[in-house]
């Protein structure tokens, strides 16, 4: 049992360092009213560590389509991977997390989608209305939506699988699909090299093309900027755009036919190499290194945390934590007055 040492009736000015393992007891110990008498710098305190306690840091994974084996690998934060499925994936390309962490592969060469859940466990999601299926996204509503290469289309699948034309026109060879905050549809058209942008009614418009030889993959940062893989040349590159659509060159060295793009939690950029069979990993300020090697044709990405929560969903605090932090923040407050 927690021990709680008499407080002092004196009111002390500061919370030194050294007191601070002292104080941590009295947080979070029987005795909370014991804390008023650490005045406002202590209840400082309380609120930083109730803080910490209420959003828990968690290691993010990292999941991949390899279409030349047909398998889909998981990679850990380090970078160790392993096979998380190897049944019912025929040329798989895009793949993308439902709210529950089941996961989405698109099946280029069989026209199907394909669903795992969190244990790897697959069945057939959609096999109509789709015609060599590349880019896929979850809209915020949890309604699926696919790309369709060959017939330069767009499907949505509400959540129980049913499917129905969402766009086809203002489109050509589609591929990587993305959603922004505000659940607009962002479409990288690799045969007229621009990316398409769609209305949550489905009215699309040109939303940037100066630079975009070629576009493949596509993914927001948190700050609503988009990401684009450039595979038009051997090297290829990744291109940023505002929101606004201004274009410029976030990286061109590290990359070989780069297909899908992610971010993780701490605003790193993953992007699938297609060419040389690795993976990149980008800081934030744009500067790579080898993430991953020795995959089978790598071509799309997708992002959990280690609790199976897919980002940036993964990002948000638990509601559990915050409703605790409101309340400690409240009974502290009561018994200052």
């Amino acid at each position: 049992m927690l021990t709680v040492p008499a407080a002092s009736h004196s009111k002390p000015s500061a919370v030194s360092s050294a007191g601070f393992g002292h104080f941590h007891k009295y947080v979070f110990g029987a005795k909370i009213a014991s804390v008023r008498k650490l005045g406002r710098t202590g209840l400082l305190f309380a609120l930083l560590i109730a803080l910490c306690a209420a959003v828990p840091v968690r290691a993010d994974i990292l999941y991949v389509s390899n279409s030349g084996d047909n398998t889909i690998a998981k990679y850990t934060s380090g970078g160790v991977g392993s096979v998380f499925a190897n049944s019912g994936l025929t040329t798989p390309f895009g793949v993308a997390f439902d709210g529950a962490g089941n996961l989405y592969a698109a099946n280029f060469s069989a026209s199907t989608i394909e669903k795992f859940t969190p244990g790897g466990i697959g069945s057939v999601f959609a096999s109509s209305g789709l015609n060599h299926p590349i880019g896929l996204a979850f809209d915020s509503a949890g309604n699926l939506y696919a790309s369709n290469n060959n017939s330069s289309t767009i499907t949505k699948f509400s959540p129980g699988g049913t499917g129905s034309v969402f766009a086809s026109t203002g489109l050509n060879t589609p591929e990587g699909i993305a959603f922004d905050s505000a659940d607009n549809l962002y479409v990288a058209n690799l045969g007229s090299n621009n990316i398409e942008r769609f209305t949550p009614g489905g009215v699309g418009s040109v939303f940037a093309s100066t630079g975009s030889n070629a576009p493949n993959g596509l993914a927001f940062d948190s700050a609503g900027n988009l990401y684009a893989a450039i595979s038009g040349s051997t090297i290829g590159a990744i291109e940023k755009f505002t929101p606004g659509g201004v274009g410029n060159i976030f990286a061109s060295s590290g990359l070989s036919f780069p297909n899908g793009l992610a971010f993780d939690s701490g605003g790193n950029l993953y992007a699938a190499n297609a060419g040389d069979n690795s993976i990149e990993k980008f800081t934030p300020g744009g500067v790579g290194s080898v993430f991953a090697s020795g995959l089978s044709t790598p071509r799309f990405l997708a992002l959990t945390n280690d609790a199976g929560v897919p980002l940036p969903l993964a990002n948000t605090p638990e509601p559990t934590g915050l409703a605790l932090l409101a309340l400690a923040v409240l009974g502290l407050l009561r018994r200052t007055h």
